[in-house]
Parts: C-alpha cells; structure tokens; sequence
C-alpha cells in the first residue's frame, strides 16, 4: 500500500508547525500531489504563501512524515 499524507493550512497560519500532517487518501494512481484549495475570500499572494508554508513544512520534517 502506497503511504498518503495530507497537509491543511489556513489563511494567516504560515509557520510549519501550524501545518500538521495528516492522514491523506489514496489516489487514483500513486505518486500523486493533489491541491485542493478553498479561496472564498483569498487573494493570488495569500494561496501562493500557504503553497510555500506547505513547502517548508515537507522540508523541515522527518520524511515521511507520520
């Protein structure tokens, strides 16, 4: 089984610890990132830097992550 991980930030919250990795679901192939992006109220520059708070959140953890 393929090993899924899933990361949630929210608007304003941009340091890695206010990214918690999750549990994620399988997708229809392996070795997939899917973004799934709510931006009711969200300018361009805010999505950009909660994508690049998701960066440094991989980047600073132990991988994989759970």
């Amino acid at each position: 089984m393929a090993w899924q991980a899933k990361f949630t930030a929210q608007r304003g919250k941009v340091r890695p610890k206010d990214i918690p990795p999750a549990a994620g679901s399988a997708e229809a192939q392996s070795d997939t990132i899917s973004v799934n992006m709510d931006i009711t109220n969200m300018s361009k520059g805010e999505a950009v830097t909660l994508l690049e708070a998701m960066v440094d959140r991989v980047q600073s953890s132990k991988w994989p992550p759970l």
